[in-house]
């Protein structure tokens, strides 16, 4: 029936049982979609768990144990060569350089095989309950022109095998893999930088622990003497058998002296704990020190600092680095170039079919494709441009970097000329307090000079020697930050590191020029001729280009 509006109106029937279920059946339809939606959202929101309390320290068990390992006893008096070479083999940051440089040449050779056509194999089955079958109508006539037929088997096997090679592809992956390999290059520039890091510290905490060996024996009864007449002055003060100013002073002359040899104590202790370190020797284990010639007096024979600059400007690891970084992005600016061009891509394939109903079951293909992207035409000129820019802030990063590395050159001869003169000073100091120390035992053997006196004599004369010892490692460590400075490798890169005694006797022929006082050679080679730019190949290739030096 319809109202004045002439609009249909039902009216509202009585719901039936019927009606009552299927509204059951779709709620509970609603309701179990809803479960099944929250359980997958709930799947995909996998909040990880925090490590536990007990799995830390599990885990910290077994690093200690792996840190201690391949632990190799000293069985001799540890020279400084044996020291950089324990150091070279067991320190975690060298394995690390070298593990990076294993990376990047896997990388490299990753980038070479991408630079290979894409060869894929393929093989397929097909089933259908029923057959394929099709019907033909007339263009013309629209009129039905055969019966339903089928050219198709309802299962049937395929298989096949395609070569694709797309040229725009191959010369985005050759500048790829030109990249890589500077990489490659740029790695071994860094292992460069943490060797020298790790000589530079094992060297330090080498002349440190030396001196403690030599100054820790004498200290020690030294310390329990200064403390025996300390109390007997407390002991005679409280029995009022001296006068009280006087003791006073006195207790406070002593306690000045016990504070001077404890500090030197704890500082030539530090010195043991670091080196063992360094060295991957267990802190508790004791070692014993080549003895360190207090004598020495390294050269200090002229230099032109100007040829220390050049050669830093040609050595330095972090110009080295910058400079590969340079053709790096340059390779950049070549990508987006043939990315402009038209990509012509080759195919190729080799296909097989198990349809009986096929003439030719097996068959061959060759094709040819021209692609090219209209929108580079607008954003490849904004690209190359930006890649160039890229070049250009390379570039002059480097030249900044090299007036850094120009200031630290010249800062670092003149600390070297500086630390010459201070252990100049510190010999004669020696010396002269030698020379007491010796009036000093006289005066005590003819009971014309007390304990405390004969203390603070002993005292003054170990400060000589522990200043003496320290002006000798502040000279060596000013010449190996001069090495350091200009660029020249410590040790080489390509050492290797599994021998552990010829590492050592490799480091000792590395370093035997610095550690004898010799300054950085100031000989620049003349220029190679120049030849094109390529990408390393090998190892062997990275590592003989990158050994400057040896």
């Amino acid at each position: 029936m319809k109202n004045v509006d002439g609009v249909r109106r039902e009216f509202a029937r009585p719901e039936t049982k019927h009606m009552r279920l299927q509204r059951r059946l779709r709620t509970t339809r609603q309701a179990s979609l809803f479960a099944l939606s929250a359980t997958v959202l709930g799947a995909c929101t996998v909040t990880p768990e925090p490590i536990t309390p007990a799995q830390h320290f599990e885990r910290a068990q077994q690093d200690y144990q792996t840190l201690y390992a391949n632990y190799v006893p000293l069985t001799e008096p540890l020279t400084l060569a044996n020291a950089i070479a324990r150091s070279l083999k067991y320190n975690y940051d060298a394995q690390l350089s070298k593990t990076e440089i294993t990376l990047q040449e896997k990388q490299l050779d990753l980038a070479m095989a991408q630079m290979l056509p894409r060869v894929a194999a393929n093989a397929g089955y097909s089933w259908r309950n029923n057959d394929n079958a099709a019907e033909s109508v007339s263009e013309v006539t629209r009129q039905r022109s055969l019966e339903s037929s089928f050219s198709e088997e309802p299962a049937h096997s395929t298989a096949g095998l395609e070569l694709s090679w797309n040229m725009l592809d191959l010369g985005v992956s050759y500048f790829q893999a030109k990249q890589q390999g500077y990489r490659a290059y740029v790695a071994v520039e860094r292992r460069r930088k943490v060797i020298d890091g790790i000589v530079k510290g094992v060297q330090e905490a080498y002349w440190k622990a030396v001196a403690a060996d030599r100054l820790l024996p004498r200290l020690n009864p030294l310390l329990a003497e200064a403390q025996r007449i300390l109390n007997a002055s407390r002991e005679a003060s409280a029995k009022r058998l001296e006068p009280p100013l006087q003791a006073l002073d006195f207790q406070q002359n002593m306690l000045q002296v016990i504070g001077q040899l404890q500090r030197m104590q704890t500082d030539l202790n530090s010195a043991r704990i670091q080196l063992a370190s360094l060295i991957a020797v267990p802190v508790d284990a004791p070692y014993a020190l080549a003895g360190m010639d207090v004598a020495l007096q390294p050269p200090s024979g002229p230099v032109d600092p100007r040829k220390l600059e050049a050669l830093s400007l040609a050595l330095r690891p972090e110009l080295r680095e910058e400079a590969y970084q340079e053709k790096i992005d340059q390779q950049d600016v070549y990508k987006e170039m043939i990315k402009m061009m038209p990509g012509i891509g080759l195919l190729g394939s080799i296909n097989y079919d198990t349809n009986k109903y096929l003439f030719n079951p097996s068959w061959g293909q060759l094709g040819a494709q021209v692609t090219f992207n209209l929108v580079n035409l607008i954003e490849g000129p904004k690209a190359i441009e930006a890649a160039k820019v890229s070049v250009e802030v390379s570039r002059t990063r480097r030249l900044a970097l090299s007036v850094a590395i120009l200031t630290q050159v010249n800062l670092s001869y003149q600390e070297y000329l500086a630390a010459s003169q201070d252990l100049g000073i510190s010999k004669q100091i020696d010396d002269v307090e030698q020379q007491i120390h010796v009036a000093s035992d006289n005066a005590s053997a003819a009971k014309t000079q007390s304990d405390a006196d004969r203390v603070r004599r002993e005292l003054a004369t170990m400060v000589a020697e522990l200043g003496y010892d320290r002006s000798i490692a502040q000279v060596h460590s000013a010449l190996v930050n001069l090495y350091t400075a200009v660029g020249v490798d410590l040790v080489p890169p390509s050492v290797e590191t599994d021998d552990l005694t010829a590492l050592s006797q490799h480091v000792a022929l590395a370093i035997s020029g610095w550690e004898a006082g010799k300054l950085p050679d100031t000989e620049i080679p003349a220029p190679s001729p120049k030849t094109p730019d390529a990408a390393p190949a090998t190892s062997a290739a990275i590592s003989m280009a990158s050994a400057t030096t040896e």
